[in-house]
């Protein structure tokens, strides 16, 4: 048998960590002297410490390594445990792999700025449920400030200056005068509403590529084709049945009255 200080240059684990995992019921030594309090290992016990080791080097925490080796568990749960830090794992490995791709296109705009001085920034994130009165139907680009009258003619007094415009944009069957596009208003509280206008919710959506431009609402831009090529080359697929957003504010800077900053929302999932 072995003092703690022999198992500890043996093993090269300190002492240390050796009465951290005694406490913790993760290895305990083969004897403690009840007079001493002298803890002593066996050889044997290495294969163990060695097991510990090595799950820790996959990630596992000083919890789970109890579990797995202290108690009696089914050798099915051990698998399942490995299959869940597998996946968390690769989870890991996919976003770091979608940061190391932006950083290089990065780069690559900073080192051809000239080639493409209209680049924007694409983030993905979580898009919460939104209460809004909106407005449905076929209608051109140049339309679109019209129904937003009528929407706000609707709310009255409801409507805010810094509240922003909201477009959704489910669809073109190729007529630029036959958009089916809706305008929409966020909302505090629900409100009573006539026909053509609805109060709906509009859903949570986990994953939003989201990119901030700056556009005319009546005249057809760039941005969402950008945002698209992003989504293809990041590994991700836009998401069916889900209408493009966009929400516009007025662009202070600009003397163009419909001049917007705006961010183009496409809801995606990893392809």
């Amino acid at each position: 048998m072995f003092k703690i200080s022999e198992f500890s240059k043996i093993s090269q684990v300190s002492v240390k960590t050796l009465r951290y995992y005694d406490q913790l019921n993760i290895l305990k030594p083969d004897h403690t002297d009840k007079y001493t309090g002298y803890r002593y290992y066996t050889a044997d016990q290495m294969f163990q410490l060695n097991r510990i080791l090595a799950y820790k080097e996959l990630g596992f925490s000083l919890d789970q390594i109890r579990q797995m080796i202290g108690e009696q568990i089914p050798l099915e749960q051990i698998r399942g445990m490995f299959r869940l830090k597998q996946n968390e794992i690769q989870s890991s490995l996919d976003k770091e792999q979608a940061r190391l791709t932006q950083i290089k296109e990065r780069l690559y705009f900073i080192e051809n700025e000239g080639e493409n001085p209209h680049s924007h920034d694409v983030i993905l994130k979580e898009v919460e449920p939104q209460l809004v009165l909106s407005y449905r139907r076929k209608s051109s680009l140049r339309q679109i400030p019209g129904l937003f009258q009528q929407l706000d003619a609707q709310l009255g007094n409801s409507v805010h200056s810094s509240s922003p415009q909201i477009v959704l944009w489910h669809g073109c069957d190729g007529n630029e005068n036959d958009i089916d596009l809706e305008v929409a208003r966020p909302l505090a509280l629900e409100i009573r509403s006539h026909p053509p206008f609805t109060v709906k919710r509009l859903p949570e959506v986990p994953m939003m590529a989201t990119l901030i431009h700056i556009c005319r609402t009546t005249s057809p831009c760039t941005a969402s084709t950008e945002l698209a090529l992003w989504i293809e080359r990041n590994g991700y697929r836009i998401k069916e049945d889900e209408p493009r957003r966009e929400f516009c504010l007025p662009h202070e800077k600009s003397s163009d009255p419909e001049s917007h900053v705006a961010e183009v929302q496409i809801a995606v999932v990893k392809a």
